[in-house]
């Protein structure tokens, strides 16, 4: 099974990213626990993309916690597990996971495309930089992260800002606008997609 990457990215905080090239009746073929998921979970949904997405996020808390859990969601659609805190992102072809059993993480993951280009006023604020289709999916990637760490608030895009260089490579601040507060943002890109993380 093509899992990309597994991480401890600190002491506390795994990360796991996986290429979805399977199958549901591959991942079903690959373990019970996944079978029983797809039975319980999944067959009442029509699309067999969010099906294959749905069953890599589970194939990765597998890979990263050694044990079958399964992962439910609070009333806000936060997802989560016992005994973990997790955020979740999948895009085309991809899905990601970040785990810690002591504090709150975020991730997001995109594909590159130049569909962000299109939207880019609506997630930009005027102040903000971004000369290339990778530095906006940057930027968006940055948003939806900070928006899920700060589930809570219920963040809109200008809510947010994200600074205009990196502190060093990799990492680049964001700020809170409505606290007042600085946020460390990890981020990494290749060809095929950019992936943001809290940890």
């Amino acid at each position: 099974m093509p899992l990309l990457s597994l991480e401890n990215v600190n002491p506390d905080t795994l990360l796991g990213v996986w290429k979805i090239e399977e199958t549901a009746a591959d991942f079903c073929a690959s373990s019970p626990f996944l079978q029983t998921i797809f039975q319980s979970e999944l067959t009442a949904c029509h699309s067999s993309s969010r099906q294959v997405e749905r069953l890599a996020v589970y194939a990765l808390v597998e890979r990263l916690t050694q044990q079958p859990l399964r992962i439910a969601h609070n009333a806000a659609g936060k997802p989560f597990i016992a005994g973990y805190h997790i955020s979740i992102s999948h895009t085309k072809g991809y899905a990601a996971v970040i785990l810690s059993k002591t504090h709150e993480v975020a991730v997001d993951i995109e594909y590159v495309s130049p569909r962000v280009d299109r939207i880019a006023g609506r997630f930009m604020r005027p102040d903000e930089q971004a000369p290339t289709t990778e530095e906006r999916l940057l930027i968006w990637c940055a948003k939806e992260t900070l928006y899920k760490y700060c589930s809570a608030e219920a963040l809109q895009f200008f809510d947010m800002r994200v600074a205009p260089r990196d502190e060093k490579p990799g990492i680049r601040a964001i700020e809170n606008l409505r606290q007042g507060r600085c946020f460390t943002i990890v981020h990494r890109a290749n060809e095929a997609f950019v992936l943001t993380y809290i940890a």
